[in-house]
């Protein structure tokens, strides 16, 4: 599982997520930080609808897509 981290951009600021980081994720399961989100979301443009939100860690913890190797 912890294959991935340091691996994934965020999609607005390009810097990479860390563990700690403050992160959301959407409907089509697009992590973003979630300051980012929130900057562009003021700013009127138009995003997909949060799915979760938490840290980065919680997120990988919950949801199964995000580990490497054959799903069972």
């Amino acid at each position: 599982m912890s294959s991935v981290f340091g691996k994934i951009r965020c999609p607005i600021c390009s810097m990479k997520i860390k563990r700690q980081d403050r992160v959301v994720l959407d409907v089509i399961h697009t992590v973003m930080h979630q300051e980012c989100y929130n900057q562009e979301y003021m700013v009127g443009k138009s995003l997909l609808p949060i799915k979760d939100a938490g840290s980065f860690r919680k997120i990988m913890y919950i949801y199964e897509f995000f580990r490497e190797g054959p799903q069972t």
